[in-house]
């Protein structure tokens, strides 16, 4: 007797791929040290930013200098739009965070104006904040989502925590809360700061220079709001 065997038609299927999207590296052991890489070549590419600007920096230098390769640098950053925005995003993150962190409740107006007046000096003043101010506004025509990320994160954000102190002033007169925030640190910044950026190697205003222009700004905001 012969036996016949069933044959089937059917074609086993090739095992299925798993796909890793492009944007999310496949997670594995030691990805702290890709997150800590990624700190350095943002930092590194922050200095290459603001010393030579946009056009001149390079991710053949940003890698050079990260001493990392241009493939890595890229496989954090997409190009180098994405990474000078991820450079803006950071700086902002910082402005935002510096102000947040300041209480201004409970003191005295002369007291609460210097404090903040000093703060955004220090801040805006600072070289890499000059830096930083020339190289967005000189890219603000090609990019402007970076310049109005800094100026939300920057300028309005620190005028509306100055706005809500004020407010809150029983012994203030003032109708626009916000508008005068914004004159203060107009008052207490433009002319400091103005003078530095037109510079081509700004020195540094002295700790006693500044103090005055704030004393000026802050006796005239105050004769201008107190109540009679």
């Amino acid at each position: 007797m012969t036996v016949r065997t069933k044959r089937t038609n059917s074609t086993a299927s090739p095992p299925r791929r798993l796909s890793v999207p492009a944007s999310q590296p496949a997670r594995r052991r030691g990805r702290p040290a890709d997150a800590r890489k990624h700190a350095d070549i943002l930092a590194v590419a922050m200095d290459v930013f603001l010393e030579g600007g946009y056009h001149a920096a390079s991710m053949d230098a940003i890698a050079a200098r990260a001493k990392v390769s241009k493939i890595t640098v890229y496989a954090h950053f997409s190009s180098k739009q994405a990474l000078f925005s991820a450079i803006c995003a950071e700086l902002a993150g910082r402005l935002t965070g510096t102000f947040q962190r300041m209480t201004l409740a409970g003191l005295a107006p002369e007291k609460a104006l210097r404090q903040m007046a000093r703060a955004y000096l220090d801040l805006a003043l600072a070289p890499r904040s000059l830096a930083l101010h020339r190289l967005v506004v000189a890219e603000a025509a090609r990019q402007p989502q970076l310049g109005r990320l800094i100026h939300r994160h920057g300028p309005v954000a620190i005028a509306a925590t100055l706005a809500v102190y004020l407010k809150a002033q029983p012994s203030l007169r003032i109708a626009n809360p916000e508008l005068a925030a914004q004159q203060f640190l107009g008052m207490v910044l433009a002319q400091n700061q103005l003078g530095l950026l037109l510079a081509g190697k700004p020195a540094a205003k002295s700790k006693a220079a500044l103090n005055a222009a704030i004393d000026h700004a802050v006796a005239l905001f105050l004769n201008g709001c107190r109540k009679n």
